[in-house]
Parts: structure tokens; sequence; C-alpha cells
């Protein structure tokens, strides 16, 4: 016996006894006992034992119950006193029992406080009765009521009930508990129950009252009753036919309720197997759903199947709707695992600064935990799970992003680890890809393909920080309108705090594109870069190596992007290009040169300079160009060489230059026109057109020339070209024709047409500055005199023509033909009827219509100009 007792343990003011003295001294045992009035103290120990001074019930013996010390009892109006450990309750008890045929006994307890079993009762009363046959059977009926404080709640005004049925209750008497078998009615009903979440051995914590019931759960009140079966194959317990359910509701209108699984037992123990089965609906502010559980449990292995249907989950960090789950986990008492079935909607997560909106996924996963390692892992069951949609916002960083068509995939670990040993950390992995993405960060917009993201996270909730890292591949996004970025290959991390984000990035390689429609022209071609980028708060500053598409070198480069303003700056340093028809070419960087300029060779440096911003973008030059030729510019000029000099453009979109420009150029070769050793002073204004300031070539010891012309580059270009001083001896070498000569200064226009790709000659003139002569004492004037006496009369003039007016027309194409119309005006030498004639004014017309450059190349241009004297011969005497 524990515990202070004060008084006697029994007291009766009558005892009466019936025995037979043998029996009483061979066995102890008597066969009646009749007591009462009276008073019996009983002992409750903090194992929840009852003990009787000199009386252990239940000590063994036969099923006629010998273990009790009498045949018969009978105690009436015996006052109960309880002592527990901490308090007592008392009662009355009146009992009349036979062991052959049975009887019956009624107990009322009552107390102010008593603790039983961890619990303390307030304030309750209990009533029992129970009826014993002679076959064996039993029945009882209990009722009590009162408040009871238990670690995690307090409930007020419980009222329980309980009526049942047996069988063999003599086993019971003997000490044979387990061969009793019956039934009973459980009815429970507290309807204020207090939550005390804050403890550490709460009912539940008050995280996850938020996470069920939207709130922190302080009040609550729960109702049920139960059919209850044992027999020795062991216990079963179904919800009750009258009301079959277990609730639990809130004075905010949440409820849990439990309720059967088909006609499976709510529980049942049979040996050390336990089994349970009940299916549970859940509606409150935060959580609406619905499913059912199957348990099994053996000694310290367990396995739980849980189909689960949540209309709608609702919470501070966590958002789910329409999800439909399907749990199979199991326990070995060292490690928990479960394969996970899951399809819902992500409403919201969030995590830290981080919140993930408006994502419908569906996947299996395997979930391992380690409850003693406090650790658990989650990888997807079948390699991948889909996302179809999701948004994600950063606050403090006015950044988001929208995907579409998301899979995320086991990298070489699980996709999660999730620790709450020392410092609670989730780690996520893995590969995750996109159909499609558009990220915005301030005014900074990004659309199109993501590349393929292979990372690895880290998040601490307490620091709230995330770092994570991984490398990236593939993808096409477009970058504020302006350019196209596919190709990626490379690594990245990122920082992120309470308060900051630091990004940075090392690129093995990113194709470049310039964006545009279909009609759009292609102003710069596309590059591959290579580079380094890190991103701190609001600004990016980037560094990069840039090569052709084939991998030729360009040049490097560095710049400066603020993500707020979407503004910002690049200089590309060119690194000392060599161009070469069979390697770099010009249209290599500048598509818009193709079929202007070709078979480029020599060498450019030079910085170009790019601004960005939502206005629009910026640009500008400095070029350096060393002995450069090239095809063209376009299929009018058959090639230029020796270009040299500096060049400053304001603008690459348009083109236009820093104010006036001048280079050197060696040749422009235009086929029947030939410039040598050039100067140019030109501008281009950046509306298509081409200032030429002054233009001029050495020619013929004169100069031909452009100045202040004109010329649109988009279409159709007419150049006056002006020769000046042109010296007629110097043209008659260059013809180098066998007996032809002259003296003569000339001037005149050519205008030159662009058109098509071609140029021609439209309406030239040429005229002489003052006297000449022409002269031609060639093989032709000896053949004319068997041509006849005009013949011979013209050849004879052509022998020293003084003329005093010569003009030249010229029209025709540059490489086609070229019609000349020349006319003389002057005097010369003739013989008639072998009479030598001096002084005779003349007037020569003649007509050309001839391949330029053919005629230039061909001895028989003196045959050619016979034939148009011939034709064309005015003497004026």
């Amino acid at each position: 016996m524990t515990g202070a007792v004060s008084g006697p343990v029994i007291a009766f003011s009558d005892i009466e006894a019936d025995f037979d003295w043998r029996r009483l001294w061979a066995d102890q045992q008597v066969e009646a006992v009749r007591a009462g009035p009276g008073t019996l103290r009983l002992t409750l120990n903090e194992g929840g034992r009852l003990s009787i001074p000199g009386l252990d019930a239940g000590g063994g013996g036969s099923d006629e119950g010998a273990s009790l010390p009498f045949d018969r009892l009978a105690l009436r109006d015996v006052a109960i006193e309880v002592d527990g450990p901490q308090g007592d309750a008392s009662g009355v008890l009146d009992i009349n029992y036979d062991v052959g045929a049975g009887g019956a006994g009624t107990i009322n307890l009552s107390t102010d406080r008593f603790l039983w079993r961890g619990m303390t009762l307030l304030n309750a009363e209990l009533a029992a009765d129970i009826t014993l046959s002679g076959d064996g059977a039993a029945t009882f009926s209990m009722k009590s009521s009162g408040d009871v404080l238990a670690a995690g709640a307090t409930l007020r005004g419980v009222m329980l009930t309980i009526d049942g049925a047996g069988r063999s209750w003599r086993e019971a008497v003997g000490g044979n508990l387990d061969a009793v078998a019956g039934n009973a009615l459980i009815s429970f009903d507290a309807p204020q129950m207090e939550l005390r979440p804050t403890q550490s051995d709460s009912l539940m914590q008050s995280r996850q009252m938020e996470l069920l019931f939207g709130e922190t759960v302080q009040q609550a009140a729960l109702a049920g009753a139960f059919d209850v079966i044992f027999d020795e194959a062991g216990v079963r317990i179904f919800f009750a036919d009258q009301n079959p359910s277990f609730r639990l509701t809130t004075p905010n209108g949440a409820s849990l309720a439990l309720s059967p699984d088909s006609d499976a037992p709510l529980y049942t123990r049979a040996g050390d197997n336990e089994t349970a089965a009940f299916a549970f609906a859940l509606n409150s502010a935060g959580l609406q759903a619905k499913g059912a559980a199957n348990i099994e449990q053996r000694g310290e292995t367990w396995r739980i199947v849980a189909p689960l249907d949540v209309e709608a989950f609702v919470s501070d960090a966590l958002s789910l709707d329409k999800s439909r789950i399907a749990i199979d986990a199991a326990s070995n008492g060292n490690e928990i695992s479960a394969d996970i079935s899951m399809e819902s909607i992500l409403q919201k997560a969030v995590i830290g600064r981080l919140r993930v909106t408006d994502a419908p996924f569906a996947g299996g996963f395997k979930v391992v935990a380690d409850p003693d390692g406090q650790r658990l892992e989650v990888a997807s069951r079948s390699d991948c799970f889909t996302i179809d949609r999701m948004r994600g916002t950063l606050e403090q960083q006015d950044l988001e992003a929208r995907f579409g068509g998301v899979t995320l995939c086991n990298n070489a670990g699980p996709l999660a680890v999730i620790s709450w040993m020392d410092e609670p950390s989730y780690r996520l992995s893995g590969d995750v890809s996109a159909q499609s993405g558009a990220v915005r960060f301030a005014e900074t917009r990004a659309a199109g393909r993501p590349p393929v993201v292979n990372f690895e996270a880290v998040y601490h909730p307490r620091q709230n920080n995330t770092s994570v890292t991984g490398r990236i591949a593939g993808g096409a996004m477009v970058l504020n309108e302006a350019l196209d970025f596919s190709r990626a290959a490379g690594r990245f991390a990122l920082a992120l705090d309470e308060t900051e984000m630091a990004l940075s990035a090392q690129l093995d390689q990113l194709r470049v594109d310039q964006h545009r429609e279909e009609s759009e022209l292609l102003m710069i071609a596309p590059v591959l870069a290579a580079g380094n980028a890190a991103l701190t708060g609001d600004n990016a500053v980037f560094s990069y190596e840039l090569t052709t598409l084939v991998g030729r070198p360009l040049g490097a480069g560095e710049g400066v992007h603020d993500m707020r303003s979407a503004s910002g700056e690049t200089e590309f340093n060119l690194g000392q290009l060599t161009l070469a028809p069979e390697g770099l070419q010009p249209d290599q960087i500048f598509p818009a040169l193709k079929g202007i300029i070709d078979a480029a060779a020599g060498g450019v440096d030079g910085v170009v300079r790019f601004g960005w911003s939502p206005e629009g973008v910026t640009s500008g030059a400095d070029f350096a160009f060393r002995e450069i030729s090239f095809g063209g510019p376009t299929r009018a000029v058959t090639r230029t060489s020796g270009f040299n000099g500096a060049l400053t453009l304001g603008s690459l979109f348009p083109v236009a230059t820093d104010g006036l420009q001048t280079v050197t150029v060696g040749a422009v070769d235009l086929d029947a026109l030939q410039l040598l050793d050039g100067e140019i002073s030109f501008e281009m204004p950046g509306d298509d057109t081409l200032h030429l300031a002054r233009g001029e070539f050495p020619w013929f010891g004169g100069s031909l020339g452009v100045y202040e012309a004109t010329a649109n580059l988009s279409g159709e270009a007419a150049i006056p070209l002006k020769a000046t001083n042109v010296d007629l001896t110097k043209i008659f070498e260059y013809v180098d024709i066998e007996g032809l000569s002259g003296e003569g200064i000339l001037s005149g226009e050519l205008p030159l047409v662009f058109e098509g790709g071609k140029a021609r000659i439209e309406n030239g003139v040429m005229r002489s500055q003052g006297p000449g002569a022409v002269r031609y004492r060639g093989a032709a004037s000896q053949q004319a005199a068997a041509a006849g006496d005009d013949a011979q009369i013209a050849f004879d003039i052509l022998r020293d023509l003084r003329y005093n007016a010569l003009e030249v027309s010229v029209n025709g194409a540059l490489d086609g033909r070229l019609e000349f119309q020349m006319k003389f005006e002057g005097t010369g030498d003739v013989t008639v009827r072998n009479q030598n004639v001096a002084n005779v004014p003349v007037i020569y017309r003649i007509s050309l219509d001839a391949a330029l450059l053919e005629l230039l190349r061909q001895a028989n241009l003196s045959r050619d100009i016979e034939l148009q004297i011939q034709r064309g011969l005015s003497v004026e005497e």
C-alpha cells in the first residue's frame, strides 16, 4: 500500500461469516461474508493499480473462483475511500456475490481532484452497475462525468457511458482475463475541450493546428460512440450504428470526423497484430479533405495505405487546390518509407522571399524518413514529374517568372533532403526544364524556351537564406525584344538572403542573334559568346569574347546592365581582325554587306559601342582599316583595293558617321573605268544616303572626282563624275595603238548611274580646253590609198589634224557596250591631184558603238576608226 492512510483501512459496524472450521483451517476459505455498513479504503499507485490490504484479487486459481477467500460476499452501504498519488475519491459500494449463482454490484464515486494515469479528474462523478449470471454471463453499465486535465488539453463537462455484456466472468475472477469475451457500447462526449498547443507534449503542435484548421485551435468539442467486441481472438472496435462517427468540432465551424471504411473494424488487435481502418473528412477554413486510412502494425513494424482527396488547403506558407493523393507508407522501426502519388494545383508556396503560385502538377514520389537521424529524402518515383505551369515572384527584387510545361527530374540523388537535426535545412537538386518561360526583373524581360538547369539548392529557414549552384544547357530566349539567346552552356551560382540577391555565371557558350521579324533586315550576324556575368542587387556586369558560328575570333568586350531601368552599355574591341577570301568576311559580321562586298582581304581593328534602354538602342564604332581590298561594293564595282583610314560611326542602326570621314583608296575597278590612288571624304547622315563631299582620283594627267554629291544607298543612285585637265597624250599612250598620238587638254562630266547593281554613263560629255592635235600614221593610212581618193584624203588629214574644238559624248554600261559621239573641228593638210593643200578646215563626226573594253584591248581599233571616217567624213574648203 502506498500513500498516507488516516483512519482504519477496513471498518464495518456489522460483519458476519459462515464457515466450516475444517475448511477454514485447511484452505483459509469461508462460505460467506456479510458486512456493512462500513468503510473500505483503497490505494491507487502511480501505475494505476488498486490494492486492498490483506486481499490480492486475481492471484490465480480455477474457473470456480477459488482465488477468493469466500464463496459468497455481501457488502451493504460500504463507504469507499480511494487514495491516489494526488487527490482522493469517495463513494458507496454495494455487492451481492455468489460464486455459483452470480450476483450484482453497484459503485458510485466522486472526487474534487484526482490524478489517474497522467490525467487529473476535476469535479468528477462515476456510477457503475454489474450483474453476474450463474451461467457465466455478465452485463455492466457505467456513467461518468466531470472535467479532465490532460497534458495538452482540458476537457470540461465530459460525459462517458459504457454499456456492455460478457461471458465467462468466472475466468476473470480466477485471474484469466484473456478468456473473457463480450461486447460494449462506449459513448463519449466532451462539449468543451480547451487545447494548450504550446506545450511540448500537447495533443497537437500549434503549427500543425494551423495547417489543419486554418488557425491555432484553442477550443473544440469531441463526441463519438463505439462498439467493442472482445474475446480470446482479440479486440475489435467498430463505430456505433446509432452514431457512426467520431467528431471533433471547433467554435469557428471546423470539424474532423472519422467514420467507417466499408465494413472493416475501426480497430482490431489479435495477438501482437493491430490494424485500423477508417474514413475521414476534414473541413476548416484552411483545409477541406476526405479520404481513408488502413493501418497495420506488428511489433515495431507498421504500414499505412491512405488515399486522400483534398479539395482545398490554405495556410500562410502553402495552399493547394483539388489534390488527389495516394500514400503507401511502412516502417521497420528504424526507417519509414513511402510511395506517394499526387495530383494537385499548387496555389501558393512561400519559401523565404520566394513565392510560387498557380502550379498544377502530377507525379509519384518515393519518401524515406529516418526519425532517429531526423532526416527525410524525397525522389521522383518515375524519375521525373511534371508541372503544367507555374509563376514565381521574389519579394523586394521586383522579379517574377512564368513557366509552362515544366519537368523536374531526379539527378544523381533525391530531389529533396529535409533535415531537422540541430538546424533545419532543405536541400533540393535535380534537372528542371520548361517548354516556355518568361522572366521579368523590373524593366528587363526575357521570354522563350528556358535552358535545362541542373541545380542543387540549400535553404536554411532560420537564417532565411538560400544558395543555388548548377549548370545550364540549351534554351532559346528573347531579351527585351532585341536579342535572341540560345545554345547556352555554362555554370551559375545564386545567393539569396532576406534583402539581397547575388548571381554569378560563367558561360562556355551562348549563341547571340539579332531579334527580328522575318521581313526585317538582319543587321548583325549571329555570334557565339563566352564569358562571365555577375548580378548584385539590380546591377549586372559582364565580360565576353565573341567568335563567328564556325569559331573565328572577333574580339572581346565588357558591359553593365541595370535591371530596374532595363538600360546598359557595352564596349566591344575587335581583335586585330584579318579578312581573307577563304576566312573571315565582312558579311559574317554584318549580313547586310552580303552581295555588296565579297572576297575581302586585309586588316581591321576598332571598338564597337552599344547602349540600350526602353527608349531604344544606341550604337557607335571606331574602325581602322589596313590595306583592305574587296569585290564591290555591289556588282557595279569589280573590285576596290588599298582601302585605308580611320572611320568613326555615330550610329550603326542606321549607319551614320560622326561627321566628315576621309579614307584613301588604292584602286577602284569599274571595268571600263579604272581609278587609282584616290582620296574620298564623305559622311553618312543616317537617312540611308551617302554624302560625298570630295572623292578625287588622278586620271590621265588630270583628275576624275565627285564633289558635293548625295547618293541614295537603298536604290538608284546618280554620281556626277567630273573630269578635269585630262591629258589627251596620256589617253593615247594608254590606248597604245601604233601610229596614234596627239595632244590637248580635256574636261567634262561623266554622270554615273547605279541601278540594279550595275553602273552606266548617262549623257557624259568631254570637251577640249583649247586647241590640240590628233595624228594617225599607222598601217591603216597606207591601206586607205587602195580604197579610193576620199579615204586617202581622210587619212592624209589625220596625219596631222589640228583641232580647235573636240567634243566627246559617252553613253552606256561600263561592263557592256558604250556609244561614243566624237566631233573634231580644225584644219589639216591634204594632197589633191598631186598638189599639197595646207590648212584645210575639216569637221569629223565619228560614232562608235562597241564594247569599250574590247576595243581598248584589241588592235583592230584602227580599222574601226577607218570605217567610221569613211562614213562620216565632211571636208569644208
